[in-house]
């Protein structure tokens, strides 16, 4: 019988995390996904990264400072994933690992901290062509279920990356506020998303996980064929082999890279890059560590 991924995920944060870390995780996880609740507590001043829909405007209004609503925390968290299940995530990543693994790796730790709080977890995947969504809820067989249907939606044979389309969707069947995380490739989501990702930001508290892309020359292994996903061709060896179009790629790749997270951040998104199914768990578990540490700071 197969093991099931969840079971999968939890071997790897037992064996890639510290005591500490599953500490923060499993104990200390629900401080992780503060949100708005169903009951007003207070005012506070609005700080940067705050969710624009918190603001209490009449207050505001007789105030003169930008105020927040604070509500008393739920039992029951929403959480969403927002998974790229496109082509470009079924090739290699930086570490020489699966995009589609480690993209199961970060969703499979979503569910884990989710599955310890008896939080709800949704998800929005998939094409135009053929959506994936899935309901938030809580039960073992649903969790294993998100990870089947992402395992299952990446193949070298789905739609090419449109992460435009899936943003939107996400912004329009996802109605409960929730902590997002959306997991795709190094490449998105690009400056062109800027508008779709701030909207998000007024309902939701987004994570972002980007899993970088494998050397796509790798010169220095010639022996291995270096294939495009979106557009099948192999890569020739003048080209793996030219300093030239390394420098060129390099450079590409480094500015395409600063910009996404320049948008990011001035998004006040959490967000990372991550090599790989090697990486993705600890990088991980220090974004959620920083997050922390940020909002107990404010």
């Amino acid at each position: 019988m197969a093991t099931s991924l969840m079971t999968r995920v939890k071997a790897k944060v037992d064996l890639h995390t510290s005591r500490r870390a599953r500490g923060l995780i499993q104990g200390r996880g629900r401080s992780l996904f503060k949100g708005s609740g169903e009951d007003f507590d207070d005012l506070k001043f609005y700080q940067p990264g705050d969710r624009i829909s918190d603001i209490d405007w009449k207050a505001t209004a007789r105030s003169g400072e930008p105020l927040i609503r604070q509500f008393n925390e739920e039992r029951v968290r929403h959480l969403s994933i927002v998974a790229d299940t496109s082509d470009a995530m079924a090739a290699t990543a930086g570490d020489g690992t699966s995009k589609r693994d480690a993209m199961i790796l970060a969703a499979g730790l979503v569910c884990f901290i989710a599955q310890g709080n008896g939080d709800l977890v949704g998800l929005v995947a998939g094409s135009e062509g053929a959506p994936v969504q899935l309901p938030a809820r809580s039960s073992d067989g649903h969790l294993e279920l998100v990870l089947r249907s992402i395992q299952q939606a990446t193949e070298p044979g789905s739609p090419a990356p449109d992460s435009s389309w899936l943003l939107e969707r996400a912004f329009r069947v996802t109605r409960h506020s929730t902590l997002m995380t959306i997991i795709t490739d190094e490449a998105h989501p690009g400056p062109e998303d800027f508008s779709m990702l701030r909207r998000l930001t007024t309902r939701h508290d987004l994570l972002v996980i980007r899993i970088a892309d494998a050397d796509p020359l790798l010169a220095d292994d010639l022996d291995r064929d270096v294939v495009d996903v979106n557009s099948p061709r192999e890569v020739s060896e003048l080209a793996r082999t030219s300093a030239k179009v390394r420098r060129d790629v390099a450079a590409y790749r480094t500015a395409r890279r600063d910009a996404v997270t320049a948008m990011l951040d001035h998004l006040h998104v959490s967000h990372l890059v991550t090599q790989g199914e090697t990486t993705v768990v600890d990088d991980m578990v220090r974004m959620l560590r920083r997050r922390e540490h940020s909002r107990a700071a404010r």
